[in-house]
């Protein structure tokens, strides 16, 4: 069973990622008036360390603040009125978590570390507080949302609209992309959910994963040592990534 975050549990050691490789940069750049972020920040309001399978926030919980990872990697999750569990995404260094309990005032899933993950929290009423003395606040938290809202359409597509082959290709092709793209050749890539969860995420079986996975690295596309993906043909994963084809 998962841990729930215990805030006076000692921190373990983390490596962060640095501000201007974070989502929030453009925010906390505005909020702290022109200034480095990492030196002088507005807008956070703490940074803490969760553990592997402990958790940021539980299915109920009150909204009170949006986070951004500064190392490691969660999974966010609906839990169905059966028990069942629908895993909605993964998230990396950079990327924000908690945007979708705006409205509600709550939180209608649940976010859990993958491994040592570092976050940063922003509480909401601080920033609507600052927005209201720099509008251009609010403009930048609109493109944020925009583009979440983009990111969740195009995983509407993937799962609707292709098969398995081309929804696991597409999808390793979308981890290219958050990878440093000045980086020649692309970075590896540690793959910190099971193969079980990433199943989950795109409508597929564990061991439909593993087929197309191992037939990825027999074909030269990818190449895994222990969890890192290694990639290889970006040519070839873009082309199963849009070739119509039946995996059976």
């Amino acid at each position: 069973m998962p841990k729930q975050f215990n805030e006076n549990s000692p921190e373990p050691a983390c490596e962060f990622i640095a501000c201007e490789d974070c989502g929030l940069y453009r925010l906390c750049h505005l909020a702290s008036d022109g200034e480095d972020p990492s030196l002088s920040n507005a807008l956070i309001k703490r940074r803490f360390v969760l553990r592997r399978g402990e958790y940021l926030y539980r299915q109920g919980d009150s909204f009170h603040a949006i986070y951004a990872i500064r190392l490691g990697s969660t999974k966010t999750y609906i839990i169905n009125e059966d028990g069942r569990t629908q895993i909605t995404s993964f998230h990396g260094p950079g990327e924000l978590i908690g945007l979708d309990a705006i409205e509600a005032g709550y939180f209608d899933s649940e976010a859990i570390a993958l491994e040592t993950t570092s976050f940063c929290e922003i509480p909401f009423s601080h920033f609507q507080e600052l927005s209201r003395q720099l509008p251009d606040l609010q403009h930048q938290m609109l493109a944020i949302m925009s583009r979440a809202i983009l990111r969740g359409q195009q995983m509407m597509l993937l799962l609707g609209k292709k098969d398995a082959t081309e929804k696991l290709a597409t999808y390793l092709l979308s981890l290219c992309r958050h990878l440093d793209k000045d980086a020649s050749p692309t970075p590896p890539f540690k793959l910190t959910m099971s193969r079980g969860d990433l199943g989950n995420h795109l409508g597929l079986t564990q061991e439909t994963i593993c087929r197309i996975l191992t037939r990825f690295q027999e074909d030269g596309i990818i190449c895994f040592q222990n969890k890192t993906i290694h990639f290889l043909n970006h040519s070839r994963l873009r082309e199963l990534a849009s070739k119509t084809r039946a995996d059976r």
